[in-house]
């Protein structure tokens, strides 16, 4: 990987968008958060949660624990949860939360801007009850990594295999694990690497989310594809 991510002032402003747009995009919540939600159950650390996109949709299964590091999007995230008694907030990291333990913690879209991965699972493993479920959603293949991985911050793209191997090498088993999204792939290629546009356009993602997502939810739903823009994976925490 050539480009590095940038700095913490374009970081912020181009999740911010991000944030927004996926707020829009109905449908694609529902589809990432339908494959976490059967591995929930209990207490829940989200990590990363942004405005509260998933939160409002994770709460309806047990309390949950939303931490954010970014301070605006902290901001909104107390401000859409405040008089919401199951959702406490935490600014920060995973290392910020208290010493509770919990059943399953949450990474959608948040791994990937992690320097040291390692340190990251310690920390995630240190709050996980014993079998607790560790759920990430990660974007896939570095060949996809461009501008807009670098505005927002990610340090990098996964392929399936050496994630299920640095899960497994730090104290996990991994039970469910899968690419994402195969069209998502050849667009995202054609126009947010080579094309260099944003795909946080409001209409993009509307359309996307409208024609596009059900039908491809619906065929994921029934075949496994080789390779895919995003991944999807399920780690249990090894006692």
């Amino acid at each position: 990987m050539n480009e590095r991510p940038a700095d913490a002032d374009t970081i912020e402003e181009t999740l911010a968008s991000s944030l927004e747009s996926l707020d829009d995009a109905v449908n694609y919540r529902d589809w990432i958060a339908d494959l976490c939600v059967p591995h929930l159950g209990g207490s829940l650390l989200e990590i990363g949660a942004g405005q509260g996109t998933f939160t409002e949709v994770f709460v309806e299964h047990g309390d949950v624990c939303a931490v954010e590091p970014g301070a605006f999007a902290a901001k909104m995230l107390a401000e859409r949860f405040v008089d919401d008694e199951r959702v406490d907030v935490v600014v920060g990291l995973t290392e910020d939360v208290d010493a509770r333990r919990f059943d399953a913690a949450v990474m959608v879209n948040v791994f990937e801007h992690i320097d040291d991965e390692v340190a990251a699972l310690a920390a995630v493993s240190e709050r996980l009850t014993d079998g607790g479920r560790l759920i990430l959603w990660v974007p896939a293949f570095m060949l996809l990594y461009g501008p807009f991985d670098k505005r927002l911050g990610h340090h990098r793209r996964y392929r399936l295999r050496p994630l299920v191997e640095l899960l497994e090498a730090n104290g996990f088993e991994v039970i469910d694990r899968r690419y994402t999204n195969l069209p998502g792939w050849f667009s995202w290629l054609l126009l947010v690497r080579l094309l260099r546009q944003e795909p946080t356009n409001v209409v993009t993602v509307q359309l996307f989310d409208r024609f596009v997502v059900p039908v491809v939810r619906w065929i994921e739903s029934r075949v496994c594809v080789p390779f895919g823009q995003s991944i999807f994976l399920v780690a249990r925490r090894q006692s």
